[in-house]
């Protein structure tokens, strides 16, 4: 379904990073609202954990665990703009599975300690299919309905593309693997030590590895300008090779907000078939 709803596109190249383009080639429908919701809800718990820890639960129950346990809430600005990022990081691990086709080891959302803040780190790693791990992906994933809007300390004030990829530069430059660490540890814990032996081996010889960046801007369609490629391409080049893909939505505050409301319902359905 994402693929009829999306259009992916290599840009022509123009910047000192490669370029791609999402274009939206229909309109939201109420099946794709369905089908996002259900990618939100599973991403956060699996469908087994949810059989597990709802058995013989109500369906108003299970609604009350959604909002109260699991989903960010919706009291302020800060709520909505914690949804509104996890919003963004599912769709691009969506789109990196789809139309980059390449695997996503884990949700991160699955691990939250608090359901109402973004998780600290490094947005998405992806790797190349396959039994052998040779190309590791990095992303910074931003969601903003306006990204022409300077932020930043002043005197510094840049677009957010500088401070995403300050961001992934930061966690590049930083002594450890802290991602793949994680996953190394939480495949250990789970007996997976097939899985476990690759990111120890990414843990610990990181130079063996093609590592690539990639920052994905998720945007209002009609607030876009080029200013914000063209600051970033005015960087040093230290993040090679950089990929940047800007996702295109018209009527994007409204499909996020579309997407959250009565999304326990969508948990109800799938755990009454």
């Amino acid at each position: 379904m994402i693929e009829e709803w999306l259009n992916y596109q290599e840009q022509e190249d123009k910047y000192v990073f490669k370029l791609i383009h999402v274009t939206e080639e229909i309109n939201p429908d109420n099946d794709l609202i369905k089908h996002l919701q259900e990618q939100i809800i599973t991403s956060y718990r699996n469908i087994d954990y949810y059989k597990f820890h709802l058995e013989d639960a109500s369906e108003d129950e299970i609604r009350e665990y959604v909002k109260n346990q699991v989903i960010p809430g919706d009291n302020n600005q800060f709520d909505r703009n914690v949804r509104q990022g996890d919003w963004g990081e599912i769709l691009s691990a969506l789109i990196v599975s789809y139309f980059q086709n390449l695997e996503v080891p884990i949700n991160k959302l699955q691990w939250k300690l608090n359901k109402d803040k973004a998780v600290f780190g490094t947005d998405l790693i992806a790797y190349n299919k396959g039994e052998e791990i040779k190309d590791i992906y990095y992303y910074e994933i931003k969601t903003k309905l306006d990204p022409k809007i300077k932020v930043g300390k002043i005197p510094n004030r840049f677009y957010i593309t500088v401070i995403a990829h300050n961001i992934l530069l930061k966690d590049e430059l930083a002594p450890t693997e802290s991602i793949a660490e994680f996953l190394e540890r939480l495949f250990f814990e789970k007996s997976e030590f097939d899985k476990a032996k690759k990111f120890k081996d990414i843990v610990k010889n990181p130079q063996n590895y093609n590592r690539n960046f990639e920052l994905f801007f998720i945007i209002e369609n009609s607030n876009f300008t080029e200013n914000i490629l063209e600051e970033l391409n005015n960087l040093p080049p230290q993040l090679d090779p950089l990929k940047v893909t800007i996702i295109f939505i018209d009527k994007l505050k409204q499909l996020v907000e579309n997407t959250w409301r009565d999304i326990e319902e969508s948990l109800v359905n799938i755990l009454s078939d």
